[in-house]
């Protein structure tokens, strides 16, 4: 993404916010039916589920290695709202130049946490549409809770690149399981603080009122691969959260992301078959873990099991600096916005600088 250069005229930066709202409809079209798709697994737990009670979300982000689109930790600071953490997804489109396509992770100031599984819905988009960019800004600046965050879904206009499979969780314990289409929306279930809370999900809506309108199955070929994969990634999730019932926390849900069960079965086309994808062309690029009630968004890059080798090292692009490790991004200790982490999985200077205070706390 080309910053803006505060320098220029207020009518030329008007005219080139344009021109990239354009572009970026362009994108996500070719995202939805042109061959570059989602394929990610998400988790949540809460209540008598978790070892304190307390609520956790964990995601793999899955996406093309080489083209992307590719995770990048972000401080937004708004004048107005809520500070948060999120990735803006960047693809790399001619190499060298990156574009943001929204930020479908993050979580804010007040713990309310999101995450969302791309979907392809057979509906119109809304005439009055809010961009992907747009979209995700809103929702991390004006959202505390998960009520709120159903109302946000059920009322602002869709378009592509704001509809998915959604887990919202918030400070208070509760958490959601939201499908949301361009025109239709469906709460799977809600859970309180009390309850026994899991769930997983990814590429595929199960409700009954939103599987008609599901063609993830057969959009394209690459949005059929990971249909696919999603009945092997959502019933082993489902294993592991049923099996860690009453003890699942931040260290087992990044257990659970780097799982490699299924990582022996050959790749269908561009995706694999593990919760930690190891796809051919196309898989684990980043890998996220949420606790709200500290309002802590735990971070890796590339492949959560640590292991950077595949099958095919030239398609392998950026994973091959795979971390192996997670860094806090700590909402009270974030105080400057921009980017933490780039494409390529470096830390930044001023993620740097965060790291340092955090070490310097003994937070690390």
């Amino acid at each position: 993404m080309t910053a803006q250069n505060p320098s220029k005229p207020r009518r030329a930066r008007a005219v080139n916010k344009t021109i990239r709202r354009a572009l970026l409809t362009t994108f996500l079209t070719t995202l939805s039916f042109g061959g570059l798709s989602n394929a990610c697994t998400l988790m949540g737990a809460n209540g008598t589920a978790t070892k304190d009670g307390n609520v956790y979300l964990a995601s793999t982000s899955d996406n093309p290695y080489i083209e992307g689109p590719r995770n990048q930790v972000y401080l937004t600071i708004p004048k107005q709202g809520y500070k948060f953490v999120h990735t803006p997804l960047h693809i790399q489109d001619p190499p060298g130049h990156y574009f943001d396509v929204g930020s479908d992770r993050g979580m804010n100031e007040k713990g309310f946490s999101w995450t969302r599984a791309w979907v392809v819905p057979n509906e119109p988009q809304a005439a009055n549409k809010m961009n992907a960019v747009d979209w995700f800004l809103k929702l991390g600046s004006t959202v505390s809770t998960v009520d709120e965050a159903i109302k946000f879904v059920q009322d602002n206009p869709k378009g592509i690149g704001d509809q998915g499979n959604y887990i919202f969780a918030d400070a208070d314990g509760n958490m959601a399981a939201v499908e949301v289409g361009y025109q239709t929306v469906n709460v799977v279930e809600k859970w309180t603080k009390g309850e026994k809370g899991v769930v997983a999900r990814a590429n595929l809506w199960t409700s009954d009122k939103m599987k008609p309108i599901d063609i993830s199955n057969t959009a394209d070929e690459h949005d059929h691969q990971y249909a696919v994969s999603t009945g092997y990634r959502v019933p082993r999730a489902m294993e592991l959260l049923n099996g860690g019932t009453g003890k699942i926390d931040v260290e087992m849900l990044k257990q659970f992301l780097a799982d490699n069960s299924n990582r022996d079965k050959k790749p269908l086309g561009d995706t694999g078959f593990s919760i930690s994808n190891h796809g051919a062309t196309g898989g684990t690029v980043a890998a996220e873990v949420y606790d709200p009630a500290h309002r802590t968004f735990w971070f890796t890059y590339g492949w959560p099991d640590g292991d950077a080798k595949s099958s095919n090292p030239s398609f392998d692009g950026a994973n091959k600096n795979t971390w192996g490790a997670w860094i806090p991004f700590i909402l009270s200790e974030m105080t400057e916005e921009g980017y933490y982490t780039d494409w390529n999985g470096n830390v930044t200077p001023l993620g740097a600088r965060y790291l340092a205070k955090l070490n310097a706390k003994k937070m690390l």
